[in-house]
């Protein structure tokens, strides 16, 4: 191995070791009782009768900080083996390139304690994961206070500014003209910098993933229960027929309201229909998924668990998230706000969407159709409501 890239492992393992056991360290020194049975300090104390009761108390403290540091060490190495296995991972899949996060426009007003990540869906039949329109955008938006999830979609069809190009576009191209040469890690720091050029944001961490690898993921966890309208299902049985994404023989969903079971593709479909309403109404139906996926993930979740998940998914998609982030973040969510509301039956996640009702307007350009906002004061208004959604207040774009 490089001595650089394993310089880069162990740092990587050293912090995320850190990040891990930084709250266990401070349970284990308020937890004698989980470490030391009461008969095992008495014991200490009977072979040295002569102590005085401050004596006695010290070899109490002795005692308990002796079987916390046993319990450290196991569970210090027990993680590092975790993350080292996820790293090994990261490197053997094929992962986007190294980024310039120098260029990226990022509003630096914004606080740091909220990580956002753009969620990019690429809506094409190739199995492997290549260039195309990401119809999917959403931002996820992780506050490392609190560990609460909260998802902004933006509509595919939103007029914007793409740097490099003079004439406003779709924002489902950026990813698309970026990747145009086959470099996704150029798609997906045009479309980072597209949302932050036109929303005033901070995002510097990107997922891609395309058809193909979020029904993996989804077969990799059993499948999804999904609530749908009657005509919701039906419309996903049109859809497979029209457009074969496999060869799988599968049952039809039943056409009726209410919740059932859908597999990958089904599932997948399901946030991809087209023709039954609106893309304002296809953009709930991809957060709705990705909130039943996420409440799916965090059942029975542990660190062990969460990493082998990860270790699933890797083949499917590209990401410049780094392994120590994958396993702090997500350490983060499932000792969260997000992991608190779904054990006491709340909602794991909050969603916003953009453009917000009443600002915008329909255009058509050379034939194109784009969702316009109708004044810049209607765009404004949108950012700044985002801001509030995600910060509980606005912050001055720099």
């Amino acid at each position: 191995m490089p001595l650089k890239l394993w310089f880069k492992r162990m740092f990587i393992t050293s912090l995320c070791a850190a990040l891990l056991l930084g709250t266990p360290f401070a349970a284990l020194a308020t937890e004698p009782a989980a470490t030391n049975s009461p008969e095992d300090i008495q014991a200490i104390i009977d072979q040295n009768p002569d102590l005085t009761d401050v004596e006695k108390q010290q070899w109490t403290e002795w005692a308990v900080a002796d079987a916390s540091d046993e319990t450290l060490s196991s569970d210090a190495e027990e993680n590092a083996a975790l993350v080292a296995e996820l790293q090994d991972a990261l490197d053997d899949s094929e992962q986007t390139g190294e980024l310039d996060l120098s260029d990226l426009e990022i509003n630096t007003a914004l606080p740091a304690n909220v990580i956002n990540i753009l969620l990019l869906g690429v809506d094409n039949r190739s199995v492997a994961l290549q260039s195309g329109l990401s119809d999917s955008m959403i931002i996820c938006s992780i506050n490392t206070g609190d560990g609460s999830i909260k998802l902004t979609s933006i509509t595919r069809d939103t007029e914007v500014t793409i740097p490099g190009y003079i004439n406003t576009k779709r924002i489902n191209c950026a990813f698309k003209f970026g990747s145009k040469d086959g470099d996704l890690t150029a798609g997906a720091k045009l479309a980072m910098k597209t949302v932050n050029r036109n929303f005033q944001m901070n995002v510097q961490r990107y997922v891609v993933v395309n058809i193909h690898g979020l029904a993996s993921i989804i077969d990799a966890l059993g499948g999804l229960d999904m609530d749908m309208s009657s005509k919701e299902a039906s419309r996903i049985n049109y859809e497979l027929r029209k457009e074969p994404m496999d060869s799988v023989q599968r049952e039809k969903v039943q056409a009726v309201e209410g919740v059932q079971h859908l597999d990958g593709m089904q599932a997948v479909t399901y946030a991809r229909i087209r023709g039954l309403d609106n893309d304002f109404m296809r953009t709930g139906r991809q957060r709705k998924l990705l909130e039943t996926l996420l409440e799916k993930v965090m059942e029975g979740m542990d660190m062990a668990k969460l990493i082998n998940l990860i270790q699933t998914a890797l083949p499917y998609g590209a990401t410049n998230i780094t392994a120590a982030d994958m396993v702090s973040l997500g350490g983060l969510v499932l000792s969260g706000q997000a992991m608190s509301n779904l054990t006491t039956g709340g909602n794991v996640l909050e969603q916003f969407r953009i453009p917000m009702d009443g600002t915008y307007k329909y255009t058509n350009v050379d034939g194109a159709t784009f969702t316009s906002f109708r004044t810049a004061t209607r765009k404004q208004d949108n950012i700044d409501a985002m801001q509030v959604f995600i910060y509980g207040q606005t912050y001055e774009s720099n």
